[in-house]
């Protein structure tokens, strides 16, 4: 649904495959997303020099103070990135109503970086990739 106004952040929650149904392990207090397109080069006499065209996009998501649901922890991610397996993950740009658009797709775990000071909540910032092009979805 279109909005007006400020637009609120969103939330990514990530998803581990557990006999066969997604569950909810994480989800990040802040992030970012992007969609970057990557393009060729190409010379032909017809073009009067080089023209470009866009290739494939990729989607990098980074996300920080990620903290896990009771039961998960910080080492089922790092297991998941070790096994070079990938989570799925879900993302939309503010809380989801209907008719709402998100987007989901199945990400790898790029980096995986956690700081424990003492007194203090452990936190955890981590770089995912796509493994395919995430999908547009309509709540």
């Amino acid at each position: 649904m279109s909005r007006q106004g400020i637009v609120d952040g969103g939330d990514i929650i990530v998803y581990i495959d557990v006999e066969g149904t997604p569950v909810p392990i994480a989800h990040q207090s802040e992030c970012s997303i992007e969609h970057k397109t990557n393009f060729r080069e190409r010379r032909t006499k017809q073009t009067n020099g080089k023209e470009r065209f866009p290739d494939e996009t990729d989607t990098t998501i980074s996300v920080s103070s990620l903290t896990t649901f009771d039961g998960f922890s910080y080492m089922d991610l790092r297991a998941k990135q070790a096994a070079k397996e990938h989570v799925h993950i879900k993302y939309s740009l503010e809380t989801e109503e209907t008719g709402d658009k998100y987007e989901e797709g199945d990400f790898y775990i790029e980096s995986l970086k956690r700081a424990d000071n003492e007194g203090d909540d452990s936190k955890m910032d981590v770089t995912f990739v796509q493994k395919a092009e995430p999908q547009v979805m309509t709540k």
